[in-house]
C-alpha cells in the first residue's frame, strides 16, 4: 500500500482539521488563519498498525488539539498512539501530567480518555495508530503508561526510534511486501521499549538473561548457516518469535542484527590470522552468499575492508595483535 499523503503544505487548516481531527479521531483544534499555516500529512499501514508523519508551521500561534469526553462519546476510538518527535516541538498533557519532546523522545498516549496535543510554531513528528487489543496483549497494564516519556540517549529508546525512521524512509514496494512480518516485530520492540524505560521491568530483564545467554550461544553455533532465521531459531528455542524479540529488545538490538554482528566479528577474526584463505570464502563461511554485501557490511561495521584488514595485519605482526583486538 503506498503512502497517502493525506495532507501538502497548499491544502490549508480545513482540510489538515478534517485529516487530523476527525480522521484519527474526534479531536478540536482552534482555527488558524491560512497565511500562517503550512502542514503535512503522510499516512501508510503496516500489517495491524498504521504509521504517520506529521509536520506543521504556524509562526502566529501553537496548534492545540483537545480529546475530552465530548469527542470521545461522539468517536469512540479506543487506539494507543506511540509519538517519536522528529523536530521542532511536541507536548503532550494526559491522565494530569504533561511531557515536552525533545527530537528523537518517545511517548504514548490513550484516545479512550481525554488528552491535549500541543504542536509547536514548528512542529515534526512520526506517530504510530496502535490497536489497543495489540498493546494490551504484550502490555496488560500499557494504560498506565501514557504521558512517560522514552527519551533518545537509551539503548531501548535508540532502537525503538530508529526503527520507527527506517519504517519512514521505506521504499513503498519493500514496505508492502514485508508490512505483515514487519508489523509483529516492531510492536514488540516498542512494546519492550515502553516495559524497560517506562514500568521499569528490571526484576524481568534480570531473569531474562540466562535465557538471552543461551539462545545467543546457540545462535554462535550456526554463524555459517545463511539461511537461518528468527523461525528456526525461536522453533530451536521452544518460544515465539514474538519472545525472541523481546529478549533481544531489552539489549537494544534484535536478533537478526545481534547476529550479522558476530559473523562479521568472527570474519575479522579470521581475516587478522589467516594468510591463505580467502576472503570470498571467509564471507561464505559465515553465512554471506554475496562477497559484495560482505565487503559493504564489513567496512561499514569496522571502517576498513577485509582487504585492508589483511594487507595490515600481514604487514605488521605488533599490528596484527591490535586489530586483533579491533584497537585500531
Amino acid at each position: 500500500m503506498p503512502w497517502d499523503h493525506a495532507v501538502r503544505p497548499n491544502d490549508g487548516f480545513d482540510h489538515w482539521h478534517q485529516v487530523t481531527c476527525r480522521s484519527y479521531s474526534m479531536t478540536e483544534c482552534r482555527r488558524i488563519d491560512n497565511r500562517h499555516f503550512r502542514a503535512r500529512v503522510s499516512m501508510h499501514s503496516f500489517g495491524a498498525f498504521s504509521l504517520s508523519e506529521i509536520s506543521s508551521r504556524t509562526p502566529s500561534a501553537e496548534l492545540t488539539v483537545t480529546r475530552g469526553p465530548d469527542e470521545i462519546r461522539k468517536g469512540p476510538r479506543d487506539d494507543f498512539m506511540l509519538w517519536l518527535a522528529l523536530g521542532g516541538e511536541t507536548a503532550l498533557m494526559q491522565d494530569g501530567r504533561s511531557v515536552r519532546l525533545r527530537a528523537g523522545d518517545l511517548v504514548l498516549h490513550d484516545q479512550a480518555r481525554p488528552f491535549t496535543l500541543v504542536f509547536g510554531a514548528t512542529s515534526h513528528a512520526a506517530m504510530v495508530t496502535i490497536p489497543r487489543a495489540l498493546l494490551t496483549t504484550r502490555i496488560p497494564g500499557a494504560a498506565a503508561l501514557v504521558t512517560r516519556p522514552i527519551v533518545s540517549k537509551t539503548p531501548m529508546g535508540a532502537l525503538a526510534g530508529t526503527l520507527m525512521k527506517q519504517l519512514l524512509r521505506m521504499d513503498e514496494d519493500a514496505a508492502s511486501l514485508f508490512a505483515q512480518r514487519l508489523a509483529g516485530s516492531a510492536l514488540d520492540i516498542w512494546a519492550t521499549a515502553l516495559e524497560v524505560e517506562v514500568s521499569g521491568t528490571e526484576g524481568t530483564i534480570s531473569s531474562s538473561k540466562p535465557r538471552l545467554t543461551d539462545v545467543q550461544r546457540y545462535m554462535r553455533s550456526r554463524l555459517e548457516d545463511g539461511e537461518f532465521g528468527l523461525t528456526e531459531i525461536a522453533a530451536a528455542q521452544n518460544m515465539s518469535v514474538s519472545t525472541l524479540m523481546r529478549l533481544f529488545a531489552v539489549e537494544g538490538t534484535t536478533p537478526m542484527r545481534w547476529l550479522w554482528k558476530e559473523r562479521l566479528s568472527a570474519s575479522y577474526r579470521v581475516l587478522v590470522d589467516s594468510q591463505t584463505e580467502k576472503i570470498t570464502a571467509i564471507a561464505l563461511a559465515f553465512g554471506f552468499s554475496d562477497p559484495s554485501h560482505f565487503s559493504r557490511a564489513f567496512k561499514a561495521e569496522f571502517g576498513r575492508s577485509p582487504h585492508d584488514v589483511r594487507d595490515d595485519s600481514h604487514r605488521n605482526p605488533t599490528l596484527r595483535k591490535c586489530l586483533r583486538r579491533g584497537q585500531t
